[in-house]
């Protein structure tokens, strides 16, 4: 199931900063965006998340960012996805930090995430 999902989720891929002490002002080498995933049940989210975490680590890369969107196309206009993700990069074995992503890079409607 995991995989089929990956597929469906749009991810792209950058060259890694490794060595370069301006890394932490680059982009994120890798990004997993919900934004553009459609409808997903929490189950997906949840798996989604955790494996893009586990694959970024396993890959030793640095910092990724996930794009949850900021909610406004859910029916409240509260983000259903963002609280799902935040929890899981508290509680992930993979994350040294999270914040949100600069304003030009998404601002509340993303995660950029250093890993471990």
């Amino acid at each position: 199931m995991a995989s089929l999902l990956l597929r469906s989720t749009s991810m792209s891929t950058k060259p890694t900063n490794n060595g370069n002490k301006y890394a932490h002002m680059a982009g994120p080498q890798l990004q997993l965006d919900f934004h553009k995933a459609g409808i997903l049940t929490r189950a997906d989210i949840i798996v989604l998340t955790e494996r893009f975490l586990e694959i970024c680590s396993q890959k030793k890369l640095q910092k990724v960012a996930i794009i949850t969107g900021k909610g406004h196309h859910s029916e409240n206009g509260q983000s259903v996805i963002k609280p799902i993700v935040e929890k899981i990069l508290h509680n992930s074995e993979y994350v040294k930090t999270f914040s949100w992503a600069p304003r030009t890079r998404g601002g509340d409607g993303a995660y950029e995430i250093s890993i471990l």
